[in-house]
C-alpha cells in the first residue's frame, strides 16, 4: 500500500446516503457546500452537465463524477437549463420508492447519488484536492470494477443497510486515493502529499496524538531531516507540525466529552497531558469554555 492509499483509508466515513434519480426533460438542482461531506454522481444511463468551481464537465452513461469536499454546484440535464440558486429545475418530482424519485416526464437519465459524511478534522489534505474527479471507463485505475459497482449501487434499497455501508466506504477510499493522484492536485502542498515519508509521519501523528512526540524522533522513524520533515509537513498542513498535533489531542479529548463519562483529568491523560490544569488551558484557549461546561453544553442540547 501507497503512502496515498493509506491516507486515503485513514478517513473516516461517517455515514452515507444512496438514493437514484429517474429524470426526463428538463431537470436541474443547485447543491450548497456541505462542511464535512462528500458527493458522488454516477449515471447508470444517460447523463447531463455538472458545474463546479467555475467549469463545467459532461457526465455520460456509466460515468461518475466525485467532489471530495461536497463544493457548491449544479447538476442539470445541460447548459440550457437555468437553476435557480438553492433551487431545482425539476417538474413534477414525486417519490417513487424509499430511496427513488422520478420526473413527471418519462425518464432518460438514471443517476446514483452517494452523500457521504466524512470524518475531516485531520484530515487538512482534503484542501488540496480538486473540487470534482472525473471517473470514466478508460480509467485504468476505477474502470474494471466500475460497471459492477454502479450497478450494485443503483440496487441499493435491495441491501441489507450493512452492506451498503461497505460498499459506499470501498468508493469512498478508493475515490479519494484516486483524487489524491490526479494531476488536478497540483497546488501548493501536493509535493509534500505525494511523498510517502511525510504521509507515514502524518499518520503515525494521528495514531497515536498522545505520545511526547519530538519532531526529531518522528523525522528519524520515517527517514527524514527535521528541517526537511517541518517544511514539507507545514506546505500540507497549512499549519507547524505541533499546531496540527495540539489540535489532534483536543479534537479527540472533545470527542470523548461528548460520546464518554470519562473524568476530565483522564481525558486529559489519553490524549497526553500531563496535567489536568495544562489541558483545561489548551481547551480553553481552543474552543472557548473549559472542558466540564462543553460536556455540560452538550448533553443539554442534547
Amino acid at each position: 500500500m501507497t503512502g496515498l492509499d493509506a491516507l486515503a483509508r485513514s478517513l473516516v466515513v461517517l455515514g452515507s446516503e444512496v438514493n437514484t434519480l429517474e429524470l426526463g426533460g428538463r431537470w436541474g438542482k443547485h447543491r450548497r457546500a456541505a462542511c464535512g461531506s462528500a458527493k458522488l454522481y454516477a449515471a447508470l444511463h444517460g447523463g447531463g452537465e455538472l458545474r463546479v468551481a467555475g467549469k463545467s464537465l459532461s457526465l455520460g452513461p456509466g460515468e461518475l463524477a466525485f467532489l471530495p469536499r461536497a463544493d457548491e454546484h449544479v447538476i442539470r440535464d445541460g447548459p440550457g437549463t437555468l437553476v435557480p440558486p438553492g433551487g431545482s429545475a425539476c417538474v413534477g418530482m414525486h417519490q417513487t420508492a424509499a430511496d427513488v424519485w422520478a420526473s413527471a416526464a418519462a425518464a432518460t437519465t438514471s443517476l446514483v447519488i452517494v452523500d457521504l459524511q466524512i470524518d475531516h478534522a485531520d484530515a487538512p489534505w482534503l484542501s488540496l484536492l480538486p473540487a470534482v474527479v472525473h471517473v470514466t471507463h478508460d480509467d485504468r485505475e476505477l474502470g474494471g470494477w466500475l460497471a459492477d459497482t454502479l450497478a450494485l449501487l443503483g440496487r441499493a434499497r435491495a441491501l441489507s443497510p450493512s452492506l451498503r455501508e461497505t460498499i459506499t466506504a470501498a468508493w469512498a477510499q478508493a475515490l479519494f486515493a484516486h483524487a489524491l493522484r490526479v494531476e488536478g492536485a497540483a497546488l501548493p502542498g501536493a509535493e509534500a502529499l505525494r511523498d510517502d515519508r511525510v504521509v507515514a509521519a502524518l499518520l503515525r501523528l494521528r495514531a497515536e496524538p498522545e505520545k511526547p512526540w519530538a519532531l526529531g524522533e518522528l523525522a528519524a522513524e520515517v527517514g527524514m531531516s527535521r528541517s526537511v520533515l517541518a517544511a514539507r509537513a507545514t506546505a500540507l498542513l497549512g499549519e507547524p507540525v505541533g499546531s496540527y498535533l495540539r489540535r489532534l489531542r483536543l479534537d479527540r479529548a472533545a470527542s470523548l466529552l461528548a460520546t464518554t463519562d470519562a473524568p476530565v483529568k483522564a481525558i486529559a491523560a489519553r490524549v497526553g497531558y500531563a496535567s489536568e490544569p495544562a489541558f483545561t488551558r489548551a481547551f480553553v484557549r481552543a474552543r472557548g469554555t473549559p472542558p466540564q461546561a462543553y460536556r455540560r453544553a452538550l448533553r443539554g442540547r442534547d
